[in-house]
């Protein structure tokens, strides 16, 4: 077993060469170094000359089962934390691979912003056992990132949280994007009862609609085009856990008294079959949205609100608690330094005082990505109220639109297609669902587009 570990590291194995590139670019553009190898030999050989931070393995690695690879890999190497990947409509396999000692998965096509929170939560994690086969790791269901803060706000709601994890009750978290809704629902998890079983998140808006419902339930074989064997759904793969539906205000209607039978009964049918499926989990929902408008508007059903809604808790906007954003922001910096491998800087009084006088629509999340940038930027030993100003003046306007073409020249089509996304946004007032109505496109395509050109809602 090698005990060279290099714990600001990621390794990810896939036979897939352009996954690879993409996912790749990503990562390191994210602050920690990354390396890929396309096939089991290469994985035993690099792991056998010092051991990652995180392995990200695909779950069907080549000619060989991931599941085999991560069974091998745990004897050799205890202790290596393992995040698999998988394509919808293989959760049974991701399950099987939480109990083999896995921390975590994910499903194909990545969510960008899913393997983020998901690394975030393994490198916050402080180093450990390695954990039982069958138990999940404390990297992804013990509490590995704190609610931050000491306002009164943040006091209340971590309060609240850890009173409504004692319970196995359906909690409804309510916020506005960025504010951390989904901390909220692991802490939950993480605080309760369920805390050794799994912790599946489904995001309802960042999926086709077709595939939602099989998502959720699983499909039988043959139940649609291309089904050529049965799947479990997250339902399924969440028994004994917690399911962790975001952005619930999205789910079409038709689906919400699916839904609604599900919560009464904790039964469902897999799509295609008459037969019922019981599961034990907990239900967690959130929304950026006002619940009640969307009942008014009659797009989030009645009943399935107040079921949702048995125990409410706000996710406070950062404009809110302002006396928070010096913790946050240290914590950001240092955060970025443990994982980048560079010397942390450190941020000047003055500095911290204009980040805090700054309204962040975009909440915790914006003012992370914003102190990540300053880090990049200004890497000295102390980061000044003028490196401050000087970002915050680039962030604070609007996009500029680019220039228009002489007649007669062509503009690039990502540029076309990025101008209209980012105008649709403007008159939606960020409401992607919206937006989307009005470019004629599917919400999941429009969310990608957004992180593909980085758009900030």
């Amino acid at each position: 077993m090698s005990h060279n570990t290099n714990p600001a590291s990621i390794l990810v194995a896939d036979d897939d060469p352009q996954f690879l590139r993409i996912i790749e670019h990503h990562i390191r553009g994210w602050g920690w170094r990354v390396e890929s190898v396309l096939d089991k030999t290469a994985l035993l050989r690099r792991l056998g000359a010092g051991l990652p931070g995180l392995l990200l393995m695909d779950v069907r690695f080549g000619e060989h089962d991931g599941l085999e690879v991560l069974q091998q890999i745990q004897k050799r190497h205890a202790g290596l934390k393992v995040v698999l990947l998988t394509a919808f409509g293989s959760i049974e396999n991701a399950v099987a691979a939480v109990r083999l000692g896995a921390v975590d998965y994910l499903t194909k096509p990545v969510d960008l912003a899913r393997l983020r929170s998901v690394v975030e939560h393994v490198y916050d994690e402080p180093a450990t056992a390695a954990p039982a086969p069958g138990r999940a790791s404390p990297g992804v269901n013990g509490v590995a990132r704190p609610i931050l803060g000491e306002s009164r706000a943040i006091r209340e709601l971590r309060a609240l949280t850890e009173r409504a994890a004692a319970s196995d009750c359906t909690v409804l978290v309510l916020g506005e994007s960025g504010t951390g809704k989904e901390l909220v629902a692991r802490a939950l998890h993480d605080l309760g009862p369920r805390r050794d079983g799994p912790f599946i998140p489904l995001n309802v808006a960042a999926l086709p609609r077709e595939l939602v419902e099989s998502t959720l339930f699983g499909h039988a074989k043959g139940a649609f085009t291309g089904a050529d064997r049965m799947q479990c759904g997250c339902c399924e793969a969440a028994d004994g856990g917690t399911l962790f539906l975001d952005e619930i205000g999205e789910m079409e209607i038709g689906l919400q008294a699916k839904l609604l039978r599900f919560l009464q009964e904790r039964t469902f049918q897999r799509v295609g079959q008459s037969e019922l499926v019981r599961v034990d989990v907990r239900i967690v929902a959130a929304t950026n949205r006002d619940p009640i408008e969307q009942v008014r508007r009659g797009l989030l059903r009645e009943d399935l609100y107040y079921r949702l809604n048995v125990v409410p808790i706000v996710a406070p906007p950062l404009r809110d608690r302002r006396e928070d954003v010096p913790i946050l922001a240290r914590c950001f910096i240092d955060r970025f330094a443990a994982r980048s491998g560079r010397p942390g800087a450190s941020l000047s009084d003055s500095a911290l005082a204009a980040l805090s006088e700054q309204a962040w629509p975009g909440n915790v999340r914006e003012l992370e990505n914003f102190v990540e940038r300053l880090a990049v930027l200004y890497p000295g030993p102390v980061i000044d109220e003028s490196a401050v100003r000087a970002e915050l003046g680039k962030s604070f306007t609007a996009p500029a639109r680019p220039a228009e073409p002489e007649p007669g020249v062509l503009r690039p089509i990502d540029q076309v297609e990025y101008q209209a996304i980012a105008d649709a946004l403007a008159t939606s007032r960020g409401n992607v669902k919206d937006a989307a109505q009005q470019l004629g496109l599917g919400q999941a395509t429009v969310y990608r587009k957004i992180k593909k050109y980085g758009i900030s809602v």
